[in-house]
Parts: C-alpha cells; structure tokens; sequence
C-alpha cells in the first residue's frame, strides 16, 4: 500500500529565536493533525539553525498543514520548505 508524505525544511538565524523554540512551535502545528513522524532532524551550522521533519499523513490533510505551517513560520521569521509525495 502506498504512504503519502512530506519533508517539512525549516532554517533559520539563531539570532531569531532559540532552536528549540522553532521545533517545539513547528511541532505543536503539526500535533493538530494524524500525522506520524517518521524522522526527525536538527542541527546548527555557523549561526544558522536547521530542521528536517520527515512525516506520513492523510494526503487529504496536505493543503490545511501547508497554510498552518507557513502561518507559524511567517510568525517565527523562519525559513520554510515542504516537499509532499506518493511513495
């Protein structure tokens, strides 16, 4: 059977905000949904703060997480990328 999912990118300045204020705000729009995480990835590079939430969900649910994200991440001034696909 096929799973739909999505690579969620997030980067931002650490002069923003801190790392773990960005994940747990990225995390908390996502707990509003069905959705499994399947793995999970952060680090910092020269100042710049890094995240990768890769994630099975409802494909029906694709378009609604696309504007929750981008909301919060306009909210944060961060970075934001999402790269959905069939597997």
């Amino acid at each position: 059977m096929d799973r739909y999912t999505g690579l969620i990118l997030v980067s931002a300045p650490l002069t923003n905000l801190e790392a773990n204020h960005i994940e747990s705000k990225i995390l908390e729009t996502l707990s509003a949904f069905t959705i499994t995480i399947l793995d999970k990835e952060s680090m910092q590079i020269r100042d710049r703060y890094f995240l990768a939430i890769y994630i099975n969900l409802d494909k029906a649910h694709q378009k609604a997480i696309d504007s929750d994200l981008k909301q919060v991440a306009e909210e944060l001034q961060v970075d934001l990328a999402v790269d959905y696909r069939q597997e």
